[in-house]
């Protein structure tokens, strides 16, 4: 079973800050333009991996438990090698994984233009990921402007049912502030470690990723223009 709290450097009762902190400070350490280390990108997700699972309190909680039974098994077994418990991989540790075999294609490219198609490959890859979500608050965006737009009408027909709909504004309005939280932090990591694997700078791969959105969104518009 992988010890999660010494990949990290922490012990078993750091708070999320500290947790945090430590996994930003080797996530840094392992970055291709500070770590030259062909192992530097198989640490990353191992680190990675630790962080989602202590991250999240219920992973955690989860982890503490089959941690605590090993380390009690351990003590009443006398062949402690025949215990092996290993926690369940998280969505993001097996994106990473499936992130790091697509790179073998780029680093193995013989042409730039192959390279290049790799990165834009890689981008669009990241972009889908965020489509439902993009989806999600569209919709909610739609929802708020529909009812914004008739809430005097409701507000005169009832004040009960007005502020129903006032609450129901508020909470459709937090949930995309959340969802939108939510994509910042799922996309800054999925472009650190797009960076890792693919060894380029961040600012590159970011750059990248957000003309291939900008892109996107301007044949959309072109297109519902014409329609």
């Amino acid at each position: 079973m992988k010890d999660y709290y010494s990949l990290l450097g922490i012990e078993p009762g750091a708070t999320k800050a500290e947790i945090k902190i430590n996994y930003r400070q080797l996530a840094t350490k392992f970055h291709p333009d500070k770590n030259s280390d062909p192992d530097a990108a198989s640490k990353f997700i191992i680190i990675t991996e630790a962080y989602d699972i202590l991250s999240n309190r219920k992973s955690k909680t989860q982890y503490d438990l089959m941690r605590w039974e090993m380390l009690k098994r351990t003590k009443e077994s006398k062949d402690s090698d025949s215990i092996v418990l290993y926690p369940r991989e998280s969505a993001r540790t097996r994106r990473n994984k499936a992130q790091q075999k697509r790179s073998e294609k780029f680093h193995q490219a013989k042409t730039q233009t192959k390279r290049i198609w790799c990165l834009i490959l890689e981008s669009l890859q990241v972009i889908a990921r965020y489509i439902p979500h993009l989806i999600g608050i569209i919709l909610m965006v739609v929802i708020i402007n529909s009812a914004v737009s008739q809430l005097s009408d409701i507000f005169d027909s009832g004040i009960g049912r007005g502020i129903g709909i006032s609450i129901f504004i508020v909470a459709l309005a937090y949930g995309i502030f959340r969802l939108v939280q939510l994509i910042y932090e799922e996309f800054r990591k999925d472009i650190e470690a797009f960076s890792i694997f693919y060894k380029i700078p961040q600012r590159t791969a970011a750059f990248q990723t957000f003309t291939i959105v900008v892109g996107i969104l301007l044949v959309l518009a072109i297109v519902w223009k014409v329609n």
